[in-house]
Formats: structure tokens, C-alpha cells, sequence
């Protein structure tokens, strides 16, 4: 009986099968948007409220949770609420606003891919814009000279150092006539180019071909009788010794190539005097047996008129063969600036094999990389001898060496220092 005394009671577990908690289980298990509009009775919440407030599943006051209620929340069963997005076949999300979701490593990927095709097509292009230059350059002509053979003070010349600047280029420019044989027998133009980085200035300096200054292994002699002794390298010594500046390269062009090189440039335009259009229309007619029509004032030409225009001497004299050269020369580096880059190179393609120099592929690629600018640079012209500072005997045009050579590095330097 005593055991029995001491028996728990059925109905002390009542609560754990009772229909009141079987209701709170089912509470718990009840998605926060209830219908149910019973109110209750301790919270006083109306029933259309209900649903924003958790049940609770326990009444003990150490079990259980306050709940307040915000119009503005929406209680989440955190037991059932399941992120759609998660498990969606869908590539998108509302984070994205419809973009699609892309791996980080495949975005990578992606740009290494543009990154790699773009150093590609630029590497390509400068791997033609190489090669293109070098076929360019290998259809010129290099021919060095030495001139450390040449290397005399002449007795008339001033005894100053050899002038040079290294922001200034000095290059010979030779226009050589050929007998029919097609031997050279004399350079007919000799006109120093000096090309003046520093302050952006192109200067021309015409030497008349009846100079008489003393021509090294040669002695006392024209100067342009220094090409058909010595070449490039006795001409361009001579002038360095009796006139004392430094001439760092030479370019050779024969005439006959010259007016073939005007005619791919599509002509040049030359302004005339009348005199100058009347006897260059004698010439053709007496020459070629052809009529040219020249009229004072601009004229365009094509290489065979540019080449007589050029050669004009019984009109005047040499002096005003000279300037017209000059005159040609501007033409020309007015003609090119006009030119698109397709054409120029096809130009310089299809003349290019016609030019000697000493250039070297270096130099070359240098002038032809600054040629823009190089070709927007102020011309200036200059000649030599210079008027009242020569004499003249049986067509020989003797110079005072001192005071031209001193005129000639004002015009090309700057200055007439002859402590240099």
C-alpha cells in the first residue's frame, strides 16, 4: 500500500497529452500569416492583428518570450521559411536586378582573354610597321665614305675649328648629272640641309657649282669638279675645310630619277616670273618639240618641267639657277605635307631604290619618325658665294673664305664665333 501511496498520479502528465498542448504544438508548427481570428485573451490583440505576433509554446516565466508587435515587420518562422533563390534553377536574383550571376573566376577569365587578344593585335601591327620599314630602308642605297683622307687646310681658308651642334643635322643633298653611259660626271646641285631641332628651322645653303676653292689631292679648282674626282666624300670634305662646318651626312640623286619622283608625287606647283614662263616655252619647243602652256604666277608642274625650271642658267645667271633649285625643293617639302601616309610611302617605295646616302638604318628611321614635324619647320635659304664677298675671273667665282665662312655659321648656328 505503501508503494501505492507514493504512485504518480496519471494525471500529472496530463499537460504533455492534454488537447491544450497538442493546440500549442500545432502553433508552433503554424506559418506566421495565420488566418485564425479568435483573439486572445491575455495579449488583447485583435484578431486581424494575430498573425504579426509569434506564438508562444510555453506560459512558464522562464520559457517565455516577449513578442512586440511592429506594424511595420512581419514575424518569419524561422523553423519553416525556406530562401527560394537558393535552391532556384534561376540564374538571377533580385540583388542583381535581373543581371546575370557570373562567377568571379569565369569575369577573371573573361578579361585575361581581352587582355591578351588586345597585346596581341598591337604587337602584331608593330611587327609590320617593323617589317614595312625595313623593306623600306633596304631599297635605299648605303654607301659610306671616308673622308679622313681629304682632311687639308686649305692655304685661303680660315684657320678656325670645324663647327658642328648636336641639335643640328647638316646633310649634303646632291643632284649628279650622268653621261650616256651612265657614268657620273659631275655634280650639277650641291645644297647643304640643315635640319635645326633646337629651334625649328629648315635652312638651305646653295654652293654654286663655279666655286674656286682648292678641292684636296686636286688642288685649285670648280667645286662641283670634286664629285667626278672623289664622290659624296671628296665633295662634302671640301666644303667642310674651305667653309668650316661640319656636314654629318650626304643623299645622291641623279636627275633623271628626280623627275620621276615628282611625277609619283602627282607634280609640284612652282610660281614663275614672265620671263621665266616665256623662256621655259622656248626651251620645250626647241628641246622636246613640244608646247608647254606657262603663265606668270603659279604654275603646276610635272617632273620633266620641274627639272628644266631647275636648270634655267642663260636666263641670268647661276645665282638664279640656285634659287630656283631652292624654289623646286620647297615645292617638294610643300607637296609632301599634302600627302596621306599610304601615299608618301608609296612614293618613298617607289623611289626609294634611286637615293644613295650614308645613312644608316638608324639615322633613316629617326628623320622618318620626326618627318611631321621636320616638314612644318620654317624654311630659310641662303647661297654661296655671297653677294660683294667674291671675285669673279673667267667665270670663276673666288670667295673670301674668312668673312664667307663667317656669314655661313651665323646663318646656320647662330653665331660667327671664330674662337670655335
Amino acid at each position: 500500500m505503501a508503494d501505492n501511496h507514493h504512485r504518480r498520479s496519471p494525471n500529472n502528465d496530463r499537460d504533455i497529452y492534454s488537447s491544450t498542448s497538442r493546440e500549442r504544438q500545432r502553433n508552433l508548427r503554424r506559418p506566421p500569416h495565420s488566418n485564425s481570428n479568435h483573439t486572445d485573451a491575455n495579449s488583447g490583440i485583435p484578431p486581424n492583428r494575430k498573425s504579426a505576433v509569434k506564438h508562444t509554446t510555453n506560459t512558464s516565466p522562464q520559457n517565455k518570450r516577449s513578442t512586440a508587435y511592429h506594424p511595420k515587420i512581419e514575424e518569419i518562422d524561422r523553423y519553416n521559411y525556406v530562401d527560394r533563390d537558393l535552391y532556384s534553377s534561376s540564374r538571377k536574383s533580385k540583388a542583381n536586378r535581373g543581371r546575370s550571376i557570373v562567377p568571379p573566376s569565369k569575369k577573371k577569365h573573361k578579361g585575361k582573354k581581352i587582355i591578351l587578344a588586345i597585346v596581341c593585335l598591337i604587337f602584331t601591327i608593330l611587327v609590320a610597321i617593323a617589317i614595312f620599314i625595313a623593306v623600306m630602308i633596304s631599297r635605299i642605297n648605303y654607301q659610306p665614305v671616308d673622308t679622313a683622307s681629304y682632311v687639308q687646310q686649305p692655304a685661303d681658308a680660315p684657320t678656325w675649328d670645324v663647327i658642328s651642334d648636336q641639335d643640328i643635322t647638316n646633310i649634303l643633298l646632291l643632284g649628279v648629272d650622268r653621261s650616256e653611259d651612265g657614268t657620273v660626271r659631275r655634280s650639277d646641285t650641291m645644297m647643304l640641309l640643315s635640319i635645326d631641332h633646337k629651334s625649328k628651322n629648315l635652312r638651305m645653303t646653295s654652293f654654286l657649282r663655279d666655286l674656286f676653292v682648292e678641292v684636296p689631292t686636286i688642288g685649285k679648282t670648280k667645286l662641283n669638279a670634286a664629285y667626278g674626282q672623289g664622290g659624296a666624300g671628296l665633295t662634302m670634305q671640301t666644303i667642310e675645310n674651305n667653309f668650316r662646318v661640319n656636314i654629318d651626312h650626304y643623299i645622291e640623286i641623279d636627275f633623271e630619277n628626280f623627275t620621276n619622283l615628282i611625277d609619283a608625287m602627282g607634280g609640284i606647283e612652282i610660281e614663275m616670273t614672265q620671263a621665266e614662263a616665256n623662256y621655259m616655252s622656248l626651251w620645250y619647243r626647241g628641246e622636246y618639240g613640244e608646247n608647254i602652256n606657262l603663265r606668270e604666277g603659279m604654275n603646276h608642274m610635272n617632273g620633266k618641267a620641274a627639272l628644266t625650271f631647275a636648270r634655267i642658267r642663260k636666263l641670268d645667271s647661276d645665282f638664279g639657277r640656285t634659287g630656283r633649285q631652292r624654289q623646286v625643293m620647297i615645292a617638294i617639302f610643300d607637296k609632301f605635307k599634302t600627302l596621306n601616309p599610304i601615299h608618301m610611302a608609296s612614293v618613298f617605295y617607289g623611289y626609294g631604290q634611286y637615293i644613295t646616302t650614308d645613312l644608316s638604318s638608324g639615322n633613316i628611321l629617326s628623320l622618318s619618325t620626326q618627318a611631321s614635324k621636320i616638314l612644318g619647320y620654317q624654311v630659310h635659304t641662303f647661297h654661296i658665294p655671297i653677294e660683294g664677298l667674291y671675285t669673279e675671273i673667267d667665270y670663276n667665282l673666288i670667295p673670301d673664305l674668312p668673312a664667307t665662312s663667317a656669314k655661313l655659321r651665323e646663318f646656320i648656328y647662330g653665331t660667327n664665333n671664330t674662337a670655335n
